[in-house]
């Protein structure tokens, strides 16, 4: 056996490639940026991140959907040198899609789609795991790998269920002992990660109502179902409901996003619909939430005579960290960032297809800081004017690295 690789030695080794990789990273993620595409359309994005990783010796291959890919980054030899030939690889997650919003962010390096743009950071994660696939090509050669290290690139996150359950399907998680992922988060510092164990973010289903009944003029609304009063009194008074029938503890959130019915004004229209998100914090009230809401709009827009089809789609269930997932992110931030560079969060109410990855696989999502230090307020996620300071990806980047090149020490061992 070889001897064990000195920890100073590689994490120095990191920091040193990552510096020589900024400018190179920096016009990757860009790129992407000013070229965006939704869910399940990401050829252009798939074939760059191909490309960049053959760049370096590896081997990419393309998920059987179309788009996304993956690539395993393993060590010269013998695996299990260090004698943890058994351990698994480590799977280190991103995501490639962007979303259908226009992009204002006034960077030169600005959307090229109309209505389409990162404004949710996914350039920027795919940006960090391909930049690690590079550092690790590195310490590969100079004999500083010592476990194997996949690299998951999967599509479609923006959608619901999410482009994780194609990715698992075509075998992305096979071999993999544990899995990691990070998520910009504007409320943190650039400079810093931040964690939680436990559920991260929550369980989210899409929600449609359409209401149907015989409409009318509105000068005699007697004589006919009102469909806009019944979608008015619908998207006021649900939450209202689910407060007094589903624990308040699980936190859910029912939140309508659209309304559309009619196109005159002095006609009362025969049909109508609202579509939303339902959201918990938990996955028992998620699930109690669900099966209660069709029972729910039908008893609130009985009183209107309207009939009632709702439909809600599987959603996504919360993502949860595991213990040992944090803690082998909080000592790689720790180590490569210092000890400020590590905080706390709390569980968001939005959703994140990574929580399949998790069901299967223990590991953890950390949040990434890309706001400015000092910065007074700074846009959020799916906002169009949402931006990163790029400095995050350095810091992404050196995290990712030392997780997925430590070498855990086995259960019950001493520290």
């Amino acid at each position: 056996m070889s001897a064990p690789v000195d920890d100073h030695l590689r994490r120095a080794r990191i920091v040193a490639e990552v510096d020589d990789l900024h400018e190179r990273l920096i016009a990757f993620r860009r790129d992407v940026h000013a070229h965006p595409e939704v869910g399940n359309a990401e050829h252009r994005t798939t074939a760059k991140v191909v490309e960049a990783l053959e760049s370096c010796g590896l081997v990419a291959k393309v998920l059987p959907i179309g788009t996304g890919a993956w690539c395993d980054v393993l060590p010269y030899g013998d695996a299990g040198d260090d004698g943890d030939s058994g351990a698994g690889l480590v799977g280190l997650r991103a995501d490639l899609d962007a979303l259908p919003i226009p992009d204002g962010s006034a960077v030169d390096f600005a959307s090229k789609v109309p209505g389409v743009a990162h404004a949710c950071g996914h350039d920027v994660h795919t940006t960090i795991v391909l930049g690690v696939g590079m550092v690790l090509a590195r310490l590969r050669e100079d004999g500083l790998l010592r476990r194997g290290v996949r690299l998951i690139f999967q599509p479609a996150e923006e959608t619901s269920p999410g482009g994780a359950v194609d990715a698992i399907d075509g075998g992305v998680l096979t071999d993999v002992s544990e899995v990691y992922a990070l998520h910009c988060d504007p409320r943190t510092d650039a400079g810093q990660i931040a964690l939680k164990t436990g559920p991260v973010t929550s369980a989210v289903s899409q929600v449609s109502v359409i209401l149907t009944g015989g409409g009318g003029h509105t000068s005699r609304p007697h004589l006919t179902q009102d469909v806009v009063a019944a979608l008015g009194t619908l998207v006021t008074q649900t939450q209202l409901v689910f407060s007094r029938r589903v624990d308040p503890r699980s936190g859910v959130s029912m939140m309508w996003g659209r309304i559309t019915a009619g196109s005159a004004p002095n006609a009362i229209p025969s049909s109508g619909q609202v579509l939303g998100t339902l959201r918990a914090l938990t996955t028992d009230g998620w699930e109690q939430a669900m099966a209660l809401l069709p029972e729910v709009i039908t008893q609130i827009v009985a009183p209107f005579g309207v009939e009632a089809r709702v439909t809600i789609n599987e959603g996504t269930p919360p993502a949860v960290n595991t213990q040992s997932g944090v803690d082998r992110l909080t000592a790689a931030g720790e180590a490569m960032l210092g000890p400020v560079g590590v905080t706390a969060t709390e569980q968001s109410l939005g959703g994140e297809d990574f929580s399949w990855m998790l069901q299967q696989v223990p590991g953890a999502m950390a949040r990434l800081g890309v706001r400015t230090p000092g910065s007074a307020s700074w846009p959020d996620i799916h906002h169009p004017s949402f931006r990163v300071d790029e400095s995050c990806i350095d810091v992404g980047l050196k995290v990712l690295a030392d997780v997925a090149s430590t070498v855990p020490a086995p259960v019950g061992s001493p520290a």
